[in-house]
């Protein structure tokens, strides 16, 4: 298991580039969504953005649903990275791996 770790500021987790941390953009998503930035638990290069709705999942697919918490952050459901094969869960503010 990996700690997500929330980094409020976008240009310090772009610099950062911890496996698992993350960064939510409330200005992306659309209506009623939000832009949820990680970096893979697996450690593999980049920024990666999906779609979150708080406490429901946003009408657009592909989208999650998130509880709204920044030290225990859980999306439902699971996470699956095509780029690089990780698939898992984001549960209580802790990286699973499937």
């Amino acid at each position: 298991m990996i700690r997500a770790i929330e980094f409020p500021d976008p240009a310090e987790f772009r610099r950062k580039t911890l496996p698992g941390s993350f960064h939510i953009d409330l200005t992306q998503g659309g209506p009623n969504g939000a832009a949820f930035w990680f970096f893979c638990p697996c450690g593999c290069d980049g920024a990666n953005r999906i779609v979150i709705g708080l406490r429901e999942k946003p009408a657009r697919a592909p989208s999650w649903s998130w509880n709204g918490s920044l030290s225990e952050p859980t999306l439902t459901p699971s996470v699956h990275q095509l780029n690089c094969g990780w698939h898992g869960y984001l549960r209580d503010g802790y990286w699973e791996s499937v």
